[in-house]
């Protein structure tokens, strides 16, 4: 048999248990009686009741907690003893009172025996069933779900929680997330990165259900659903989105892109912007492409494209045509006069507006500013690289053929020869340059 004292008062509990044992002597009843006379654990009486691995040191002597009220003991359909005072003053007497912010609720109303056998238990320190079910008895809400947390499933619950009391809420032994950074080392080291995610300045529990939840990694909803709790304004943007980004609805959901935690760059990208956007865009750029786009030579994708989703092709953040040729509009290609002065295209003759231009003449306009057919941007440059100045592209794709451009730069402008006209040259300070003859025929051999 084991014997635990949980009494924090010993000398007044030695008292007690002197009193008892005089008093049961005097009743006949005394635990220390001899084998001739019977005793409250005699065979027939409460032979089983101390039974247990686990003995409470003051069941040693039953009237440290019982008082006879009638004699003799036992009376048929009469109880001849009663507790010595109510079951929290009574506990009391041995434990110290429970004084912190927060108390368990039946600590609270004084129902020990909720949770503690007074006599003896097969469980530590008095339990009446093992904490996972003990617990559960009250918290079967806590403890059912498709994804359990670790101490929930292997039933231990005061990994986290204290069960009396606690100045913490929800009786956590300490606030979050220093409770959680006890097993979580590896968050908590991570929290060191230049940019931390504000919800953790709220608690792990801002994002996740401690105890369980129906999604892997304990978050609150499915995919992007927890994060838009926050972000709602995504969330808006993404239900007028056509063209949604996949990460987007992936599993992973945001953390597909972002960092839940912490991250040494911005808006919590593991990488910067080109490189985590080129981890799965591999093609967009080559190592022949020694001119790149001014916002990916500054590892930005995000002045062209928005990340989560758009109402345009390719998410881009604003319109732009896909069709080779088209009427020009004041508003055609907006994307690119996001950035670029629409002015280059607004003039048929000018000496400052672009450096396409061949004297005076603008070539710019001429090849994009008509109403019945237009050029389109992508027809000359490429959008995210190129060999080439000014991001003139090598070829570009029209239709299943691949158009050659055959852009040559010169100090003062340049030519080229694409599959739409022949050779053509410019130069800004000379005149307008015309078409090169064309190869005179060979003789006809007689």
């Amino acid at each position: 048999m084991v014997i635990i004292d949980f009494g924090r008062k010993s000398m007044k509990s030695a008292r007690l248990l002197l009193l008892a044992s005089a008093l049961l002597a005097a009743l006949g009843c005394a635990a220390g009686a001899s084998a001739a006379e019977p005793t409250c654990i005699s065979a027939g009486c409460h032979e089983t009741l101390l039974k247990a691995k686990v003995v409470h040191a003051a069941a040693e002597g039953c009237d440290a907690c019982h008082e006879s009220v009638a004699t003799p003991h036992p009376q048929k359909g009469k109880k001849t003893f009663k507790l010595g005072q109510p079951v929290a003053a009574l506990c009391a007497t041995c434990h110290d009172a429970f004084k912190k912010a927060h108390v368990h609720a039946p600590v609270k109303d004084g129902d020990c025996a909720t949770c503690h056998n007074p006599h003896s238990s097969n469980e530590p320190k008095l339990l009446t069933s093992p904490v996972k079910d003990l617990c559960g008895a009250c918290h079967a809400d806590h403890t059912e779900f498709k994804v359990v947390h670790g101490p929930v499933s292997a039933g231990e619950c005061t990994i986290c929680h204290t069960p009396h009391e606690s100045a913490a809420k929800g009786l956590l032994l300490k606030p979050s997330p220093g409770l959680c950074f006890g097993c979580h080392s590896d968050v908590e080291q991570g929290l060191k990165k230049k940019v931390v995610h504000a919800a953790v300045e709220g608690g792990c529990t801002s994002c996740h259900n401690p105890h369980g939840s129906a999604f892997p990694k304990l978050v609150a909803k499915a995919g992007a659903g927890v994060c838009y709790d926050c972000h709602s304004g995504i969330e808006d943007e993404l239900k007028k989105a056509t063209s949604p980004h996949a990460p987007v609805n992936s599993p992973k959901g945001c953390a597909s892109c972002h960092s839940p935690h912490a991250s040494d760059a911005a808006k919590l990208l593991p990488a910067s912007e080109k490189v985590l956007c080129l981890g799965c865009h591999k093609a967009v750029l080559t190592k022949a492409m020694t001119v790149l786009h001014g916002p990916v030579a500054k590892d930005q994708c995000t002045p062209c494209h928005k990340p989560h989703g758009s109402p345009n092709a390719h998410l881009l953040v604003k319109s732009f045509s896909a069709e080779p040729y088209l009427p020009y509009t004041d508003t055609a290609y907006e994307l690119c006069f996001g950035c670029h002065n629409r002015d280059l295209l607004r003039f048929p003759d000018t000496s400052f507006a672009t450096k396409f231009r061949d004297g005076e003449r603008n070539l710019h306009f001429l090849h994009v500013n008509n109403k019945l057919k237009g050029r389109n941007c992508k027809l000359c440059h490429a959008v995210h690289g190129a060999d080439n100045a000014s991001l003139i592209a090598a070829s570009v794709p029209f239709g299943q053929w691949s158009l050659p451009i055959k852009f040559v730069k010169s100090e003062d402008g340049g030519s080229c020869a694409p599959g739409c006209h022949r050779p053509f040259t410019y130069a800004r300070k000379g005149t307008a340059s015309k078409p090169e003859p064309a190869p005179a025929p060979a003789p006809k051999k007689k």
